[in-house]
């Protein structure tokens, strides 16, 4: 080997030995930092025998990371979910005592037993009709509770929404930055680290799959099909809803204007935040509010008066508001807001409570529906007929999933067991994808991230390297010298 090829040599491999070095330095400075993979300088051995360097490539595992996006949109779906389903279990806490629908109605079974024991006290008759106003408090309480769980999912989509879209515009400007310098074939590892940060950010919001293109152009669709990305990000929209009342519908997610969430939805979305939340604001919470409904339906059904003539029968100590129209036997969405005590039965209103033992609370005036026609003091049968309606058999609308048919009682009970069976199973669920989602992102990690003492090892490789190649040119310099010294 000539003197020039040995320094050209000793030339070449210094500067790629740098460049190797500055790879390592990187992957030191990153080991602790999220979402970045393991860089690599690919090095090849010239014609010359020298060396050249090829490219810088990082580690990757498409199908590791494909695994840690999936169980990230399904492990943020089953967490929003239960946010809002520990929300809802509140209202049945049995911290609570008897300050929940069920243990309610047991107060007021309670409260009319007193009553019947002594018909002739005004005090116990008041009780049991202070007992029922704090029933329809209590579901007038746990609705509310209902419609705040379903407004605040709401805002949490369109929050989503917006993230969702602020994402899409940073991978639009990555992506055209990678596919641009791909073509002139810089360095692009870091953007694609940060591409896929991006993916991740975006996984958790609503699920997607990806796909590449020549020249590390990436498309983005929904796991409903859905397209987010091809080429220019597409639109994604959303209309909150500005007050939430029983009965009032939630909007649907749009991409591109097509739906992906809601049951009008051709492309619908599986997983992510955004679908959580629309499960919890349209199913779960609207299947609760429904079961509060029946429950109050069916106290109103209890407690109608029926007119001794076989006219008719109206709503007694609890009704529709001010109505005393029964609401008849289906699900009356809402019931559970609007449901009051009769101002005509309550002390505190100017009311009778004796109304409760003699009847005639739908109309004081109207002799039809008094059914203790002489006010006789001791008279205890209507007690008695309202204690025995709560075994009575009643049949309850069973889309809600809670009992079709049973006592008030139980279904009150079935709900309770509705709702804590829903959290045990959704608690069960994100446990498990979370878990999932963590052995996937430790393999992942451990696949390309960075061992701090394989690069500090590599380092030191280089640093000999870097000193041999050093001193292979002190060595020609001084050869050189000598040769330039004898020729004079």
């Amino acid at each position: 080997m000539s003197l020039t090829a040995a320094l050209n040599s000793a030339r070449s491999s210094l500067t790629v030995r740098s460049a190797e070095t500055n790879v390592v330095s990187r992957n030191i400075a990153g080991v602790n930092e999220a979402g970045y993979s393991r860089k690599t300088a690919e090095v090849t051995v010239d014609p010359s025998g020298g060396v050249q360097l090829l490219q810088i490539t990082r580690s990757a595992d498409e199908a590791l990371f494909l695994r840690v996006i999936r169980t990230n949109s399904d492990a943020t779906m089953q967490s929003s979910m239960l946010d809002g389903i520990n929300r809802l279990q509140q209202t049945v806490d049995p911290a609570l005592g008897k300050a929940t629908p069920a243990g309610r109605l047991g107060s007021l079974v309670e409260a009319l037993q007193q009553a019947a024991s002594s018909p002739d006290s005004q005090v116990l008759a008041q009780n049991a009709v202070d007992a029922a106003k704090n029933l329809v408090q209590t579901l007038n309480d746990a609705s509310s509770a209902v419609q705040s769980v379903r407004k605040t999912a709401d805002a949490a989509i369109s929050s989503s929404v917006d993230k969702v879209n602020t994402l899409l515009a940073t991978f639009e400007k990555l992506n055209t930055r990678i596919i641009a310098d791909s073509g002139v074939g810089r360095d692009v590892t870091d953007q694609m680290d940060a591409r896929d940060q991006v993916l991740l950010e975006l996984s958790a919001e609503i699920g997607i799959r990806t796909t590449v293109r020549p020249g590390n152009d990436m498309q983005i669709y929904t796991d409903g099909g859905a397209t987010l990305f091809e080429g220019v990000r597409r639109s994604v929209t959303f209309q909150p809803v500005s007050q939430f009342t029983p009965g009032v519908q939630g909007n649907a997610v749009f991409v591109d204007g097509t739906p992906v969430t809601g049951p009008g939805a051709v492309m619908q979305s599986k997983s992510g935040n955004i679908v959580g939340l629309t499960a919890l604001r349209d199913d779960v919470a609207v299947s609760y509010q429904g079961q509060l409904d029946e429950v109050a339906r069916g106290v109103i059904e209890m407690f109608a008066e029926t007119d001794v003539n076989g006219a008719g029968a109206r709503a007694g100590l609890f009704r529709d508001g001010v109505s005393t129209v029964l609401p008849g036997a289906s699900l009356q969405t809402g019931l559970a807001s609007s449901i009051r005590v009769a101002a005509t039965v309550d002390l505190a209103q100017g009311g009778n409570p004796f109304l409760l033992r003699d009847g005639g609370i739908s109309d004081p005036l109207d002799p039809n529906y008094k059914v203790n026609t002489t006010s006789a003091a001791a008279y205890s049968d209507r007690y008695q007929t309202l204690i025995s309606a709560f075994d009575q058999l009643q049949t309850f609308d069973s889309s809600g999933g809670a009992l079709s048919k049973g006592s008030l009682t139980s279904y009150a009970s079935s709900s309770v067991g509705w709702i804590e069976a829903l959290r045990k199973t959704t608690t069960d669920d994100a446990d498990q994808t979370s878990t999932l989602l963590s052995r996937a992102t430790q393999t992942l990690s451990s696949t390309t991230g960075v061992s701090l003492d394989n690069e500090m090892s590599k380092m030191l490789d280089l640093e000999r390297a870097y000193q041999g190649s050093a001193k292979l040119i002190s060595v020609v310099d001084s050869m050189m010298q000598s040769l330039f010294a004898a020729v004079r």
